[in-house]
């Protein structure tokens, strides 16, 4: 029962049960160690990346292998926290070793990565932490560069660069063109060009293509193959989904997630606290939404215990500030 259950909620087929308990788990012991005393600055970073990369791995795999949203939503601030100590370790390099943190030109799978995590905290309703994720890449070759990166960045950042130039055209032009479309009839069928050619577009340039087949009982490689940018603009411009959103690669459940829970001003994400879990006192007066309880949405005064559903099907219970 217990594999069956696994394989009903994952979200591919291609990752099993087995592979998935010992990658996590070893990804989660090596990631816990802490960074050794002694080490020179050079090491501290490797040793930093390696944990920031091993969190997000462990993220990913967690979404492909069905994990609650919301519980994903909470544990996205581990992925970002782990970054940022990466990124304060590489900034006490000197200037002749010091390198950006995401080198985006280089390797596919890196701008992917990147990618992801922006749109990942889209989708999860997460705003709060775009412009961290942003500053992770602050000041280095890699900010102001890309425009799908930059039409992304353009919905809750202010002062963004309108730019015609990008780092990957294939498979990105493609989604460049959906977004550029006159009309939304054109922008939906464009789009679903696109999500129908992003992995195939991949073969030939990118490390993770093809990894499903290299999965062995006590690891996996394959983390799941996402268009995640192509769900964070179908929320973002309110796109009919309906002829691609049964494609393997395209994460349905993120998009329904994100307009599950009303629009608010992007501004007044950056000023916490904006999440509250249940059981615990309201840190601000006014309109609070839960995605774990339907028609949720209500006014709270500052010092209610908010409540809780350990029931629901989202997992736990985390409140979401709308408005006064």
């Amino acid at each position: 029962m217990k594999n069956q259950d696994f394989r009903i909620k994952r979200r591919q087929i291609y990752l099993d049960e087995e592979s998935y308990r010992n990658t996590v788990a070893q990804l989660e012991a090596e990631s816990s160690v802490p960074v050794a005393p002694g080490l020179n600055q050079e090491d501290i970073c490797r040793n930093l990346n390696a944990i920031s990369f091993d969190k997000w791995f462990i993220f990913k795999l967690k979404y492909t292998a069905g994990e609650s949203l919301s519980v994903l939503a909470d544990q996205l601030d581990n992925v970002v926290v782990a970054y940022e100590q990466y990124v304060d370790a590489l900034d006490a390099l000197n200037d002749e070793q010091y390198h950006p943190p995401f080198i985006m030109n280089d390797l596919i799978d890196t701008y992917v990565d990147y990618l992801n995590l922006v749109c990942v905290a889209i989708l999860l309703r997460r705003e709060d932490l775009i412009e961290r994720i942003w500053a992770l890449n602050e000041g280095t070759d890699f900010d102001g560069v890309d425009a799908v990166l930059e039409e992304l960045f353009k919905f809750f950042l202010p002062e963004r660069p309108e730019l015609d130039s990008w780092l990957w055209d294939k498979p990105y032009r493609k989604l460049l063109d959906a977004i550029d479309s006159d009309n939304a009839a054109e922008m939906q069928a464009e789009m679903k060009v696109y999500v129908k050619s992003w992995y195939p577009g991949m073969k030939g340039q990118a490390i993770f293509w093809g990894k499903h087949e290299k999965i062995k009982p006590e690891f996996t490689p394959y983390e799941g193959y996402w268009a995640m940018c192509a769900a964070a603009f179908t929320y973002l411009y309110d796109i009919d989904d309906s002829a691609y959103r049964n494609e393997t690669v395209y994460p349905k459940d993120l998009v329904d997630y994100a307009r599950s829970i009303p629009r608010y001003d992007a501004q007044e994400t950056m000023s916490k606290p904006l999440r509250v879990a249940g059981g615990e006192p309201c840190p601000k007066s006014g309109q609070w939404f839960t995605p774990a309880k339907t028609d949720s949405q209500a006014h709270f005064a500052a010092g209610t215990v908010m409540p809780d559903f350990p029931d629901a099907q989202y997992g736990l219970t985390i409140w979401q500030w709308i408005g006064p």
